[in-house]
């Protein structure tokens, strides 16, 4: 996986979960004018161009009419083997929880909403066209070593420089027994957490996002680990260290009638 990430006048390109930096292309291209210029290729797009100056730190954008065919053309072929670039997000994630025991003593039906705010900060930078996922999971009440994926829901991301956007995704319920004492406690799942991930369009995790504690210290530094559990489907059981559990050893979700 690589993934280039905006940091300070510079961009850091990192590769999987290594961490080594690897150098963006430098050219000589000329102006309209004819002035050659030396650049160190940041990205490119249909109408612009973004770089670095050698031997100056900070990033110039032109369009790219104001270059030369060849060195358009240069560009172009450059750009190709460019690691995506995202500008710096933090999308904020709110979940809400609505318990409902009904006529129950210790039985609680949960139902969970969830909406995905994002911003650009950027003024130069778009966030491309990616797909956006949200693998929400919940903990079991008799067996809490087990974990089980409750809801998957994927929406479109895709944001110019400055723009926001909102997505509100689709509830659901969950049922687990609130009274963890004694044996007879039937189990069930509360919800415990998320992952948001954001995927290239062959499923190259760009971008990763989770409050929980447990969840990111099982995936830091594990690039395969978090490709897998991006691909966790509903219905799937994993441990505290995100490894998948035994399907006979699983315990089931309750369900009312």
């Amino acid at each position: 996986m690589k993934l280039a990430l905006r940091v300070g006048f510079g961009v850091l390109t990192i590769c999987g979960s290594l961490g080594y930096v690897v150098a963006n292309p430098e050219m000589r291209v000329v102006d309209t004018q004819g002035r050659t210029i030396e650049i160190e290729l940041i990205s490119a797009d249909e109408k612009t161009v973004t770089f670095r100056r050698k031997g100056n730190a900070r990033e110039f954008t032109l369009t790219l009419d104001q270059l030369d065919a060849e060195s358009r053309t240069r560009i172009a072929e450059e750009a190709k083997a460019l690691p995506t670039v995202l500008p710096r997000i933090e999308p904020v994630v709110v979940i809400g929880k609505r318990r409902d025991k009904g006529s129950s003593y210790y039985m609680v039906k949960q139902t969970v909403s969830c909406t995905v705010k994002l911003r650009n900060p950027d003024t130069i930078l778009p966030l491309p066209k990616l797909n956006g996922r949200v693998i929400f999971y919940g903990q079991n009440q008799k067996m809490p070593d087990a974990f089980r994926v409750l809801s998957v829901q994927d929406f479109p991301v895709q944001l110019q420089p400055g723009e926001s956007a909102s997505t509100e995704l689709k509830d659901f319920i969950t049922i687990y027994d609130s009274d963890n004492k004694g044996e007879g406690n039937i189990g069930g799942y509360q919800y415990a957490g998320y992952l948001l991930v954001f995927l290239a369009e062959e499923g190259e995790v760009l971008f990763d996002q989770t409050t929980d504690a447990k969840t990111r210290q099982a995936l830091a530094g594990r690039p395969d680990l978090l490709r897998a559990f991006s691909n966790y489907s509903v219905g799937s059981g994993f441990d505290a260290k995100l490894a998948p559990f035994a399907p006979n050893l699983l315990p089931p979700p309750y369900t009312q009638h």
